[in-house]
């Protein structure tokens, strides 16, 4: 049974997190596990492997990305869009350890506008 509290989604956050410390190529399930307090084999009660912890991550990624963009670009046109975009974006994309955008810097919005 998992430990009461910890969900695959706050354990994806805290796997973001660690990637935004170390870089994604170090991202590993020992560190990961000391993060969110359990023994590492706790951990495959909520995802099957390392790989389905990287594509939450990505998955997370892309998510805020995309809200961040979406929410840059509303009421604008053209040029005006493409450079909100463009500032959007580079104030997101600071880099990680391995040169990376962050995974979890800055987060969406838990509710989000639907797309238009």
């Amino acid at each position: 049974m998992p430990r009461a509290g910890l969900d695959r989604a706050t354990v994806i956050a805290a796997a973001s997190e660690l990637v935004d410390e170390v870089g994604f190529a170090h991202l590993t399930m020992g560190p990961l596990a000391e993060r969110v307090g359990v023994r590492t084999p706790s951990l495959y009660k909520h995802v099957d492997s390392l790989d389905a912890f990287q594509r939450g991550v990505n998955l997370q990624a892309v998510g805020d990305i995309d809200a961040v963009l979406i929410r840059a670009a509303v009421g604008r046109s053209g040029a005006d869009a493409v450079r909100a975009i463009a500032e959007a974006y580079r104030k997101w994309a600071p880099t990680t350890p391995d040169g990376t955008p962050p995974a979890s810097a800055p987060r969406a919005p838990k509710t989000r506008n639907t797309r238009p």
